[in-house]
């Protein structure tokens, strides 16, 4: 007996180990336009449609059917938030801009098509990592609310045609999120914060002042805050370390909790999208939608190996930008798979099918890829380097020589030709690897193998 085949007997039960096999519903689609950018879904000027507004380098763009087309450009410094608002309570939308350089706050305004710069930019000395623009006090002016690169919040009120600090965070704390909505129904927005420490807090307009209206300390450190809209009184949840889900809203004019739930299968950011449901970020178990129940939340679709920190939907698909900044667009997949040799796609010529819940390969289709001599009228028999291979309908097992080696799945029969999963790809020295988010089956050489 060779020393190969010696050797292929000691590591058959390593390669025979069963390899866990999970589909995806949803598929990632690469945005390059949106690459290294931020991005915000509003509205500008008339438009009913909303628009996906780009901050991307010194430029602010809009993402079109032919790509980005430039509303404003050459700021200095990056741009590292965006806003748009009512600033100047003329009925009118201004567009704020946030950099990372000195933390720059520049404002512009639409003039005849154009958007035209107003004023001279503010310094915060601090990235701006989030721009919001509202109304705290109800008084047609858009106030402006700041996050920056240290996690700390602050509120700019607009006052005669200035902005003048309203309120901060605690120096050192981490606002880890914040939602703004009208809690209370008194018809003037609230800004609900919290701190990773574990708080959160209830800030609004009262007596021409801007103060807590409530507060409390869940147990554990706070992760996400998300909002649940209702017509009469809606819901803000945190979920802490511990994964637990704490909700309240306003019932006859006082804060009463409304859930308490265990969630351990969410991950560290979620959103709320109104009738998609809650969208979880997990650096461990990937992207996955799920629906919030009453005393539970229950698992609609989940995309594992896709890891993100920041989520939007927009145009009914939801988008997520990973750590590397680079933007995708879930959508969901169907059955079909994509086949690439390397980097080349080779999917219309490799036939596939699904057995066992497992992907089968037409062998004919790969041998020449896979460096098998064929044998004309034959395609249950082949020469790979001077050695043969045989195979047969429904065996677990090939023939190599006059070694039997058997496989973890049998050999399928389509159309009188023989059908091989992975396994047999790896005895003949390939990888094959799986990216089920995207649904693509890649076939690498792997140069270390024995063969």
């Amino acid at each position: 007996m060779s020393w190969r085949k010696s050797f292929l007997l000691i590591t058959l039960f390593i390669l025979l180990l069963p390899a866990r096999s999970q589909g995806a519903t949803y598929i990632a689609v690469d945005v390059p336009e949106l690459r290294g950018s931020i991005a915000i879904v509003t509205g500008l000027g008339d438009e009913q449609e909303p628009m996906l507004l780009v901050g991307q380098g010194h430029g602010v763009f809009v993402l079109g059917d032919d790509g980005l087309v430039p509303l404003i450009e050459d700021i200095s410094g990056r741009i590292s938030a965006l806003a748009v608002g009512d600033m100047n309570g003329d009925f009118k939308k201004e567009i704020v801009i946030g950099t990372d350089s000195g933390g720059a706050l520049y404002f512009y305004v639409e003039k005849n098509g154009n958007w035209e710069q107003q004023g001279q930019p503010q310094y915060l000395w601090d990235t701006i990592s989030l721009l919001e623009i509202h109304d705290f006090n109800n008084d047609g002016w858009g106030d402006l609310l700041i996050k920056t690169g240290r996690g700390e919040l602050q509120i700019l009120l607009s006052l005669d045609g200035t902005l003048q600090p309203l309120w901060q965070s605690k120096p050192g704390e981490v606002v880890v999120d914040l939602q703004v909505l009208d809690v209370d129904s008194d018809g003037n927005p609230e800004l609900i914060y919290a701190y990773r420490s574990g708080y959160i807090g209830v800030l609004g307009w009262q007596e021409q002042d801007f103060t807590t209206q409530w507060e409390n300390y869940p147990w554990g450190s706070v992760e996400s805050l998300i909002v649940v809209p209702h017509q009469s009184a809606p819901e803000w949840i945190v979920v802490t370390s511990q994964k637990m889900l704490y909700g309240w809203r306003y019932r006859n004019d006082e804060v009463v909790s409304s859930r308490t739930i265990e969630g351990t299968e969410l991950g560290e950011k979620l959103y709320y999208f109104p009738g998609e449901g809650l969208l979880s970020l997990s650096q461990k178990a990937g992207i996955a939608l799920f629906e919030l129940k009453s005393t539970s939340v229950a698992e609609l679709w989940r995309v594992p190996g896709l890891f993100g920190n920041f989520a939007f939907y927009y145009q009914g698909d939801p988008y997520f930008r990973d750590l590397k900044g680079v933007y995708y667009r879930l959508i969901q997949g169907d059955i079909r798979w994509r086949v690439f040799l390397h980097n080349q796609e080779i999917t219309e010529f490799v036939a596939m099918t699904t057995e066992h819940d497992e992907l089968y390969y037409c062998l004919p289709d790969l041998a020449e890829y896979l460096g098998l001599t064929t044998i004309p009228d034959n395609s249950w028999y082949y020469i790979l380097e001077g050695n043969e291979l045989v195979f047969a309908p429904d065996q677990r097992g090939m023939k190599y020589d006059n070694l039997t080696i058997p496989l973890k799945y049998p050999i399928l029969q389509v159309e009188g030709v023989p059908y091989v999963t992975s396994d047999v790809l790896s005895f003949l020295g390939w990888q094959v690897e799986l990216d089920f988010s995207r649904q693509q089956v890649v076939i690498q050489r792997n140069w270390g193998w024995w063969l």
